[in-house]
């Protein structure tokens, strides 16, 4: 895909997932099957450092409010867990934004860079 193209794919589901996590009803809860992994494949297509921390905020977020709201169906309201596992739910959504690595291009880490040609 063309960088302008993922770039504009990427902003607009970031700020269809931040207006989702902002509406009341659940909607963010709703479609967090979608929006999370199309915030991971757009950060994988494009590990830039804004895309990188969207990914983080936002799916951080998506991934509290989607964990909470699992929990919530399966214990109930009286239990502590249901913030547990939301909690739980961000920090390893956070964690996986935060180790994005590179998309591949074919070529080894030892021919990438300043230090081509080192190794003859």
């Amino acid at each position: 895909m063309r960088a302008g193209v993922v770039r504009g794919l990427g902003v607009a589901v970031f700020v269809v997932a931040a207006v989702l996590l902002t509406s009341i009803g659940g909607a963010g809860i709703a479609v967090s099957p979608i929006t999370l992994p199309a915030m991971y494949l757009l950060v994988r297509l494009r590990p830039t450092l804004p895309f990188r921390i969207a990914g983080m905020v936002i799916g951080g977020l998506t991934g509290l409010q989607a964990g909470w709201g699992l929990s919530y169906l399966v214990y109930g309201p009286d239990n502590s867990s249901v913030w547990v596992v939301g909690f739980m739910a961000m920090v390893a959504t956070v964690v996986i934004f935060a180790i994005v690595p590179r998309p591949f291009t074919g070529q080894p880490d030892h021919l990438r860079g300043a230090d081509r040609g080192q190794f003859s």
